[in-house]
Formats: C-alpha cells, sequence, structure tokens
C-alpha cells in the first residue's frame, strides 16, 4: 500500500487513537466495560489492548479498526476512513529508515505533518533551521564520541527533515531564540557566520518567523528550559515538545498546552521584533569576521 503524498504515520497514529477514544466516549463506555463487551465477540480483545490502541503504544491493524467501528456505531463513509488511517499508520515515514535517533522518530512525525511549529531555545539553534555545517559542528561537541560516517547520516537527516519549510503544505514556523543562542559560538567562526546568515535568508524567503530574546530582559518565563508546541491538522488539542538528557516529553492536556502557549506569547512579547532581531542578528555577524 503506497503512503499518500504529505501523509506522516506518526500523525495518521495520534488521529487515529484520538478518534477510536472519542467514538468510545460518545458511547459512553469505559475502556473497561468496552473491552468486557468486546471479548464477548473475540477473546482478542482486552482492557490492556484498549489502552495500548488510546495511548498510541500499539497501532491497530484495519480489520481490529473495522470491528470497533462496527462496535462504537461509527458512520459507513467514517468507519473507512478509520481503515485506511490505520493502513497509513502502519506504513514507515523516512526517518524510520535514517540514522535518526529512535526518540526522535515520534516528534519528527509530528514535525513533518505539523501546520504551525512555535520553539523557544535556550542555547542553539533548532534542526529546522540549522545549516549542515553548524549541525556537524554541534553533533559534534555534544556527541564527540559519534562516528564519523554516523555523524554524516545524522547532519543529512536534520537536512532532510527541513524539506517540511519548503513543501507546498509548508510549515508555518515562529521562533524565539535566547540571545545566548546567537552569541555562542559552534564551531569556527565561519561556521557561525553562515549559521546567522541563514536565520536572515529563511526568515526572507520561507513562512519563518525569528525573533531574539535579549538577555537584558532578566529574568524571564523561558528560563526553565526550551520547548515546542506544535499545531497538527485534526486533533483536538497542540502538542507541547520537551527534550532533555534522558529523552523527550509530550505535553497534550489542555493545561499543559495551554501553560506553553502562554509562555510562548510572553517570551514574544518580551523579545524583540522580527525586524530588530535581524539588525541584532546581522551586528552579530561581524564578531564572527
Amino acid at each position: 500500500m503506497a503512503l499518500e503524498q504529505g501523509v506522516s504515520p506518526t500523525l495518521r497514529v495520534w488521529q487515529l487513537a484520538e478518534s477510536l477514544r472519542n467514538y468510545r466516549e460518545q458511547k459512553e463506555l469505559t475502556i473497561e466495560a468496552a473491552a468486557g463487551e468486546l471479548r464477548t465477540r473475540s477473546p482478542r480483545w482486552s482492557k490492556s489492548k484498549l489502552q495500548r490502541i488510546e495511548t498510541r503504544l500499539y497501532v491497530p491493524k484495519p480489520h481490529e479498526v473495522e470491528q470497533l467501528a462496527e462496535f462504537y456505531d461509527v458512520p459507513p463513509e467514517n468507519a473507512e476512513a478509520l481503515v485506511r488511517m490505520a493502513g497509513e499508520a502502519r506504513q514507515k515515514g523516512w526517518w524510520q529508515s535514517s540514522a535518526m535517533p529512535k526518540h526522535l522518530y515520534t516528534f519528527v512525525g509530528l514535525e513533518q505533518a505539523a501546520t504551525t511549529i512555535r520553539q523557544f531555545e535556550l542555547a542553539l539553534v533548532r534542526g529546522l533551521l540549522q545549516t549542515s555545517e553548524y549541525a556537524r559542528a554541534l553533533i559534534s561537541a555534544i556527541e564527540p564520541a559519534t562516528p564519523p560516517e554516523m555523524l554524516e547520516n545524522l547532519v543529512a537527516a536534520r537536512m532532510v527533515r527541513q524539506q517540511t519549510l519548503k513543501a507546498p503544505h509548508r510549515v508555518k514556523l515562529q521562533v524565539v531564540l535566547s540571545e545566548s543562542v546567537i552569541r555562542c559560538p559552534v564551531g569556527a567562526k565561519w561556521v557561525m557566520r553562515g549559521q546567522l546568515e541563514h536565520l536572515i535568508e529563511v526568515s526572507h524567503e520561507l513562512d519563518v518567523t525569528v525573533q531574539v530574546l535579549p538577555l537584558a530582559v532578566g529574568p524571564n518565563p523561558g528560563m526553565e528550559g526550551a520547548f515546542s508546541i506544535m499545531t497538527l491538522p485534526e486533533l483536538s488539542n497542540d502538542v507541547g515538545y520537551v527534550e532533555g538528557i534522558v529523552g523527550a516529553v509530550y505535553l497534550e492536556t489542555q493545561d499543559d498546552v495551554r501553560r506553553c502557549t502562554m509562555r510562548f506569547a510572553a517570551l514574544s512579547s518580551m523579545a524583540l521584533s522580527p525586524t530588530a532581531s535581524e539588525e541584532l542578528i546581522s551586528s552579530t555577524l561581524e564578531e564572527y569576521r
């Protein structure tokens, strides 16, 4: 089965899980009650299986989705869409066949499908806006033991990710960078010069907004760390994302996403305007000549 161009299997997994959970709740059934009734039809159904489907730990097969759709009284046209979604969800995205670290599979899969991404960063330029030279220097600094071949594969995968900025369904990217990001030299001077020039170029050529948060603003809502917010088609809530040394955390509840959204809005209002940010980046370029 060929995957429709532009479809992210990761997004399909999230859409499918949310849709099936919504249909169950519309039937006013708990997971335990639904599992009990389904088990009378097939012993393969259990409470743990339904929980794993709704929490995206297990991607149901198309025939299992057919059974759930029938049980939940899903209208035929919607049931067909769910079954098709299940087939697409079980495909592999390009990032699952690349050098991409496994802990990034979900993030990159959602990133490729997002309509809007908002990011705040304290220490570095994130993957979608990195030049290959900056990416290479950054990975080498963070993981100095990375073998040369793996390093080049990681850099190449990061460059492929950036195609989402140029795709027909191109993502709208809004970035607030701490001033420390443009002040901290990564690699040789020419590497940083190229990276800063790239930030200016993409903000002119693509749907990318870059703002710089001056160090002079002092204490601010971003001091606890970097985060991202992704708006995804056909999902009821945006998704927050925080990455750390021990892995990633996805924030999905309305309260958690609202906190991220309010924090980003505050940081954006405290940051320089896009025009003033470009002027600061341009003046900083002189330090790398």
